[in-house]
């Protein structure tokens, strides 16, 4: 039994804590039981929420696209509804409405784009050449990052090389940004009236207007290409412009 002021004696091996460590007399926050939770602890439960959490955003996401592809490849396309694909998918309205602002996106697998201005300027910083291939190569990268391996892209392609209506839909669907990122080159050319082609005839939301249109519907005939036969690699914006060059002389 420990007599009463005798100071106890740390264990053989144990190093003695310096004063004021681990008690609560020290300076700061008093000292914590050695199960209790720590800061890298908390960090990595709130990690593994957020995994958790994406996982499930995922999930859902699949399970609205694979919802509507399949309703549209029994029913067709016009006797399709949100509501339909809400209830396969065993979500509500609102889940849906999260994920997709429309029926025509969850068919053709297309979320709300969020465009970032300051991203898209530093990658026109990065690119070399004239607006145009500067655009017509970010709008190919946009067809890159699609989704080309799963089972749902599978599905997709399959009713969209064999409906022309879905492919039209396809097409406009994956560039759906165009608007706002026309204002997004608006301003950066007139950030930096350098990289102009048409500086004497064409105000700059103009020359970003016309860039925007013809890399678009370049763009939208490689994607075509692509998803037609998918075993087709796609060709690089360099590849396309050749073409373009070559039919407007």
């Amino acid at each position: 039994m420990e007599k009463s002021g005798e100071r106890k004696r740390a264990p053989r091996g144990e190093k003695r804590k310096a004063p004021g460590e681990g008690s609560p007399d020290a300076v700061g926050s008093p000292a914590e039981p050695e199960d209790s939770p720590t800061v890298a602890d908390a960090v990595a439960v709130e990690a593994g929420a957020e995994g958790l959490r994406e996982r499930k955003r995922r999930e859902t996401r699949a399970a609205i696209e694979r919802a509507a592809i399949s309703l549209v490849d029994e029913l067709g396309y016009d006797n399709v509804t949100v509501a339909m694909i809400s209830e396969r998918a065993v979500v509500s309205q609102g889940t849906f409405f999260n994920y997709f602002p429309t029926k025509d996106a969850a068919i053709v697998g297309l979320g709300l784009a969020d465009l970032d201005a300051e991203a898209v300027h530093a990658a026109y910083d990065r690119i070399e050449g004239t607006p145009y291939h500067a655009t017509l190569a970010l709008f190919l990268k946009v067809v890159r990052d699609l989704d080309w391996t799963s089972e749902i892209a599978a599905m997709r392609a399959r009713l969209v090389a064999q409906t022309p209506a879905l492919m039209k839909l396809f097409l406009d669907g994956t560039f759906g940004f165009v608007s706002e990122f026309r204002g997004i080159l608006t301003t950066y050319l007139e950030q930096h009236p350098e990289r102009r082609t048409c500086p004497d005839e064409l105000a700059p939301s103009e020359e970003a207007g016309l860039v925007v249109a013809e890399a678009l519907e370049a763009a939208k005939f490689a994607l075509a290409r692509a998803t037609a036969d998918p075993d087709a690699s796609l060709p690089e914006a360099a590849e396309v412009e050749a073409v373009v060059r070559r039919i407007v002389g």
